[in-house]
């Protein structure tokens, strides 16, 4: 359309095979491009780097300009009478070469800036997900009943056992602490978050006494995993105020790390039983673990919860192999 203007404007008489080559080239363009953006989003050029992006681009031009140039010569002949030779002005393939080049640049950068917008808004949702996360938990760990509970423990053990309740003190503090710089840092070593459950279940075993059992099998390999902070704490805590907590006998927690080659399972087995139907503050938590889970690595990891064996609760967080090499700082 725009070439006819052109012509007009010039004054140029738009015979029948003028205006036939105009149309075609435009009708040649816009398949050829569609052509071509379909080999790019098939081949996954989209996810390469451009130093291995610019080589299969420039072939790519090149093969597309002689494509171009020999079906536009071909239908000229055929439909217009033009009786051109196919080797007949080899300027003309650097001028298709040239489009499609321009083309291609446009169409590379338009979906970088459409990525570049998609990972922002997902930095976004991450960000304010953390942040929910960190009014969660603050209000949870800052509940009245938590610190009466916690107090009540260590001032009963303050004459029974008074290096014990200083330890304990430093454990609260060490969870309190925790729970308050939760949203400084995206992801943390397993080994730390450990550290933190570990100063967590120590304040409850006091509470619980021999109510309680707690034993782990961490793979050594798997402390190096990166996961969202508190999230393996706010599992365990889950499993003794819906599980332990229920029993009067009590019962066990047992916390186990597996790895392969692909992903790492981090399995929570607590004595009681699973109600999938229950609404109440369990599956709201549940459920922010799981939207923590999928904002930081996407459909790769998940969180699944259900009765395991005789009043046995298996909970598995599932973790990408990659998570392994994630650079955030784990500064705590």
């Amino acid at each position: 359309m725009i070439s006819t203007v052109v012509f007009m404007l010039t004054g140029t008489k738009l015979s029948f095979d003028v205006l036939g080559g105009i149309y075609l080239v435009f009708a040649l363009g816009l398949i050829i491009s569609h052509l071509y953006r379909w080999i790019i989003i098939e081949l996954g050029w989209l996810e390469k780097d451009i130093s291995s992006l610019i080589p299969r681009v420039a072939l790519a031009c090149i093969l597309l300009a002689i494509g171009f140039h020999g079906v536009y010569i071909f239908i000229g002949n055929m439909a217009f009478g033009w009786k051109l030779a196919y080797t007949r002005s080899d300027a003309n393939l650097v001028t298709w070469g040239m489009l499609f080049f321009i083309w291609s640049l446009i169409y590379f950068t338009y979906n970088f800036f459409q990525r570049f917008r998609k990972e922002e808004i997902k930095n976004l949702q991450l960000e304010s997900a953390k942040n929910e996360y960190e009014l969660r938990r603050l209000r949870d760990q800052m509940n009245p009943h938590f610190i009466f509970n916690a107090m009540n423990t260590i001032r009963a053990l303050i004459d029974e056992d008074p290096s014990k309740a200083k330890r304990a003190v430093t454990q609260l503090s060490n969870v309190l602490r925790s729970s308050l710089q939760a949203g400084e840092s995206d992801l943390i070593p397993l080994a730390k978050e450990i550290e933190i459950v570990k100063d967590y279940l120590e304040i409850e075993k006091a509470r619980y006494e021999e109510r309680l059992y707690v034993e782990w099998q961490i793979q050594p390999t798997t402390e190096r995993v990166k996961i969202p902070p508190l999230l393996l704490q706010t599992i365990v805590e889950n499993s003794i105020k819906h599980g332990i907590a229920q029993l009067p006998d009590g019962g066990k927690i047992f916390i186990e790390s597996v790895a392969d080659e692909n992903a790492v399972d981090i399995n929570i087995f607590n004595t009681g039983a699973y109600n999938p139907e229950a609404t109440s503050d369990s599956s709201l938590g549940l459920e922010n673990t799981r939207n923590r889970l999928n904002l930081s690595f996407g459909a790769k990891a998940w969180l699944t919860i259900g009765n395991h064996a005789e009043n046995t609760v298996k909970t598995t967080i599932h973790l990408p192999f990659n998570s392994f090499q994630n650079d955030t700082s784990d500064s705590y």
